[in-house]
């Protein structure tokens, strides 16, 4: 990765270590999906593990997609 910026490297790179990502495995009528928790209803779409090539299509279960974690 190249960083092209004026400022510090230190201040860019601020808190890095201390971001600890909380995931959740999620069971999905066909596969698993990998959530990132970003509230305590929400959660950001990580990954998707499925073995049909038509469930990687679906836009509810795409990577970067906002989902609630209440039933």
């Amino acid at each position: 990765m190249i960083l092209y910026t004026a400022m510090p490297l230190e201040a860019v790179l601020e808190g890095m270590e201390s971001y600890r990502p909380e995931y959740l495995e999620l069971d999905h009528p066909r596969g698993k999906i990998i959530v990132e928790r970003i509230s305590p209803t929400q959660a950001r779409v990580v990954r998707l593990i499925s073995p049909c090539p038509q469930d990687y299509l679906d836009p509810k279960t795409q990577p970067g997609t906002i989902i609630s974690l209440m039933p």
